[in-house]
């Protein structure tokens, strides 16, 4: 029996990844994962002839634009990347509902690729609607970060956790069609975080979850931040980066943005318990390398937030044993325009 063949490729600065996607004659759509290595050694084609982007049978449109590094006033260079999508020349009875699958699904393919877990809760929140009819094939693609995308959507974003404990609490399965970005991640994340609804509350279920002695990274973002100076200095940053751009414009690696650029990517960035915080000795800080510090030849880190205070304190409970972890700056800013000032970073445990 036949089948039709797309594939999604992610061109990023670094490297090229490529995911491909089947349809069925009766019309359902099967994820076969990343298939990179089955087109490029070394960088480069194996075969340009039969290459998914031969031109004779494959037609190439543009992923839609509902993810734009262009929204931020810093993203990973990781993340700027050109996103196609490859659909057979011709092609029949391609809905609409099949059709914006495809051109949605590959910023969040991007996003898993580089465990950026509360990116791929706030794209999937960004078009639910979309990826609420294929439900069971979102099941399989998000399951590798379902839990800490879960976790970084209850207890890193401005969401809360009101729904979320409806949702925990009912154990109703997925249906077909929901919208819910806590639900749809739960239920992808449920082999992993093996729920016991009557034995213990969310919180103690990222507690065991987190106690696992297996290596976890996420992102989640800061609250606080206008509060603390870091986000002072990226204002005189911009000044300044306005200024000698507008004497550059050229695409050279000498050119400011290149080196804007390289400058968020080098910041380091410390995230550490602070037991001895009055107001919460469950607290964990972020501090960061200030910007301006660095291009006066003065490195220095200037406080750039908190871990969201249940976050943190499953964290501790969860390691009390750790007080520093491996973290990085992953973005800053984003759309909508209210979390302008966000600030996102990776950490490892």
């Amino acid at each position: 029996m036949t089948q039709d063949v797309f594939y999604i490729e992610i061109a990023k600065a670094r490297d090229t990844l490529v995911y491909k996607f089947t349809r069925s004659a009766t019309g359902m759509f099967d994820y076969e994962g990343d298939v990179t290595a089955d087109f490029f050694r070394d960088g480069n084609p194996k075969d340009a002839g039969r290459s998914y982007s031969d031109s004779k049978t494959m037609q190439r449109v543009d992923s839609s634009l509902y993810f734009s590094p262009s929204w931020y006033t810093y993203l990973h260079r990781d993340f700027a990347a050109e996103i196609s999508v490859y659909i057979p020349q011709k092609i029949k009875d391609l809905d609409a509902n099949q059709y914006s699958f495809l051109v949605h699904i590959g910023a969040i393919l991007l996003a898993i690729h580089e465990r950026d877990t509360l990116l791929v809760a706030e794209l999937l929140h960004r078009r639910a609607s979309v990826f609420a009819e294929f439900m069971p094939l979102m099941m399989h693609i998000l399951k590798p970060v379902a839990a800490e995308a879960l976790f970084a959507w209850v207890y890193g974003s401005f969401n809360g956790v009101g729904k979320f404990l409806q949702v925990y609490a009912s154990e109703t399965p997925i249906k077909s069609g929901e919208t819910d970005t806590a639900a749809i991640l739960f239920a992808a994340a449920k082999d992993s975080l093996k729920p016991e609804p009557a034995k213990e509350s969310p919180e103690q279920m990222f507690v065991r979850f987190f106690k696992q002695e297996i290596p976890f990274d996420f992102t989640i973002g800061l609250v606080g931040a206008n509060n603390h100076p870091w986000v002072d200095s990226l204002d005189e940053l911009e000044r300044i980066c306005s200024r000698a751009s507008a004497h550059d414009f050229s695409f050279d690696r000498s050119n400011v943005g290149f080196k804007r650029q390289d400058l968020f990517e080098n910041l380091k960035t410390n995230v550490q318990v602070e037991s001895y915080n009055p107001h919460d000795p469950n607290a964990i800080g972020v501090s960061i390398d200030n910007p301006i510090s660095m291009l006066k030849g003065f490195p220095g880190k200037s406080k750039a937030g908190y871990i969201r205070a249940t976050g943190a304190a499953i964290l501790r409970k969860a390691r009390p044993d750790k007080f520093g972890y491996e973290a990085s700056l992953r973005r800053v800013g984003g759309n909508p325009s209210w979390i302008e000032n966000a600030i996102i970073v990776q950490i490892k445990m």
